[in-house]
């Protein structure tokens, strides 16, 4: 998408084109309120016009004054928009490099007219990239290149910026800073439902995970009023995969079930396969958490090969890691620690799963026998959660690693463990 006099045509030029393309001379341009040869003056470039004047002469052209400064066509902001849509669809239905094309030129373009908040749109979009490359760092310096031009923005993107930043903050094992930004975003005075609902969302992983269950039930019962009122369905669909996690933590199974159902069908609605694919690795955790482990593997198994075509890694590490668990669960140690294998590459960058696999390998270990192995697996799952604040993981692990030392005899650092297990209890509000 390119326009004449895109970004390097001089002012006095675009006055001068703009007239001639209506048709008109220059004392009809400039009467009543200058004379022809000031204007004259001004098409040539010798003078420039003054504020006043540049309005004077928008409000003839039938424009704006930033769309006759900065030379944009009309309508260009809007389509600007919806290039970036189509481009977040292609990403979301694995077409990545096309999707990474139309932010560039949209990107380009958008600096080019001045348009900040669509520039901003185009950043975002360049991070949302990243995340699904799993790139979190790139992600985050694409997000902070985004903040950058945020004034401009509206709520909801501003919203979604933070989203996604507190989500790498969080995966770089950093989950009290990823917490503290979006509470300090809630406080804006200008939120709208759908930008409120997108930082409830934000929310709710990080407090579970870190123990701060009550703090989360607040949000998601906070973001149930607030979803009655939003008006984008993805932000709806993405509150409602979240607020299933609270819902299972109070013994609400059904209603979490439902949720998922209901975001993966909002997701669908909208195109956006890679969301709707996470929707169903979610539901697969609960299946499992359910015992309904055959549902489970069906559920996580679809998943996975979903997310992998797509080309959303981070969304193909998680899956298979929870694959892994059902399979271990269902007597499979050893497919299990294969699926561990197959997505080893890709844990380092998320520190949650990096913990969640080691004691995974922890896990098969022990069912083998090999209690040395998972004392020591098991010992580094529960370092690399402790770390990390995730405290309730970080119990379980902890009171694992005291079952299987009080197996072999070792009752005094059995005992450590388990007080380990009460300390990061203690770390909750549950």
């Amino acid at each position: 998408m390119t326009y004449r006099g895109e970004m390097t045509e001089p002012l006095g030029a675009r006055i001068r084109r703009l007239r001639t393309d209506r048709g008109w001379t220059q004392r009809e341009l400039a009467e009543p309120g200058y004379d022809r040869g000031f204007l004259a003056k001004v098409e040539t470039g010798s003078r420039p016009p003054s504020e006043e004047m540049l309005a004077y002469l928008a409000g003839r052209l039938g424009l704006s004054v930033d769309d006759l400064r900065f030379g944009r066509p009309p309508g260009v902001a809007d389509e600007l928009r919806a290039a970036l849509d189509e481009g977040y669809r292609d990403l979301e239905q694995g077409r990545v490099a096309l999707a990474e094309e139309r932010f560039a030129t949209a990107g380009r373009q958008a600096a080019g007219y001045r348009l900040d908040d669509v520039e901003c749109y185009a950043r975002f979009c360049a991070a949302e990239v990243k995340w699904q490359l799993f790139d979190v760092e790139g992600a985050q310096k694409e997000l902070e290149h985004a903040s950058e031009l945020a004034a401009a923005a509206p709520p909801w993107l501003r919203a979604m910026i933070v989203h996604r930043w507190s989500g790498c903050r969080y995966l770089s094992g950093d989950a009290g800073a990823a917490i503290a930004r979006v509470e300090s975003a809630l406080t804006s005075p200008d939120l709208d439902p759908d930008a409120e609902l997108c930082l409830l969302s934000a929310l709710i992983h990080p407090l579970m995970e870190m123990g701060g269950l009550h703090r989360a039930q607040r949000a998601a019962l906070d973001g149930v009023r607030l979803a009655r009122a939003a008006s984008r369905p993805d932000f709806v669909a993405r509150f409602h995969r979240q607020a299933s996690q609270v819902w299972q933590a109070t013994g609400q199974s059904e209603r979490a079930e439902q949720d998922l159902i209901e975001a993966c069908r909002l997701f669908a609605s909208v195109g956006f396969d890679r969301d709707a694919a996470r929707c169903r690795w979610a539901r697969g955790y609960l299946l499992r958490r359910l015992g309904r482990l055959d549902e489970a593997r069906e559920e996580l198994t679809s998943a996975r090969d979903q997310l992998a075509a797509i080309g959303a890694e981070e969304g193909v590490a998680g899956a298979t890691l929870e694959l892994a668990e059902v399979r271990l669960r269902q007597g499979a140690p050893a497919e299990a620690a294969s699926l561990v294998s197959e997505v080893w590459p890709l844990l380092a960058r998320d520190v949650e799963s990096l913990g969640e696999a080691t004691g995974l390998l922890g896990q098969v270990a022990q069912s083998r026998g090999d209690l040395p192995e998972a004392t020591r697996l098991l010992r580094e799952a529960a370092e690399i959660q402790t770390r990390a604040s995730l405290h309730g993981a970080a119990v379980s692990t902890s009171l694992r690693l005291g079952d299987v030392l009080r197996q072999r005899g070792h009752l005094d650092e059995a005992i450590k463990a388990y007080q380990r297990g009460l300390d990061s209890a203690a770390g909750t509000d549950t």
